[in-house]
């Protein structure tokens, strides 16, 4: 692979949104939902989330199998991935403890301060580019098979 190939790369062949439901399933299975279920006690807050994630994987699973139209299945997956994104998003700043710290002084010199730990990185850079791969799809595939050709006289 020379330069200029790698200077023309797709971004839609990059995030093709077939790979990143795979991508984002598997990872999401064993370390969300599945390692969490079986180290946590019945009622805690730790397996309510490895519950939550285990119906997110459910979801994905489903958009992949049952979702045949490229359309579709990248709008599902925009709608979906999105959704986990600001929830993971809403829960670190409700949350306190969880590594998330926002704050701000009103007060001349305006110091502004944000961390996170960074344990919560894989998690939102894989929901990211899953909801990425549905936004820069959701009009469909733009290959030249699923055009119309113009008719000329």
């Amino acid at each position: 692979m020379n330069r200029k190939d790698i200077l023309d790369l797709d971004l839609r062949k990059i995030f093709n949104p077939r790979i990143w439901l795979i991508i984002v399933a598997v990872p999401h299975t064993l370390f969300g939902a599945l390692v969490p279920l079986f180290q946590s006690e019945i009622g805690s807050t730790d397996f309510s989330g490895a519950t939550y994630g285990l119906l997110n994987t459910i979801i994905l699973v489903s958009i992949y199998l049952l979702i045949e139209d490229d359309k579709t299945l990248s709008r599902m997956t925009a709608v979906v991935a999105t959704s986990v994104f600001f929830w993971i998003i809403a829960m670190l700043t409700i949350n306190e403890g969880d590594g998330f710290e926002l704050s701000a002084q009103l007060t001349p010199p305006f110091i502004y301060k944000f961390s996170f730990s960074i344990e919560l990185a894989p998690p939102l850079i894989l929901w990211g580019f899953l909801a990425l791969s549905g936004i820069l799809h959701w009009n469909g595939p733009l290959d030249n098979d699923s055009q119309i050709e113009p008719i000329v006289n």
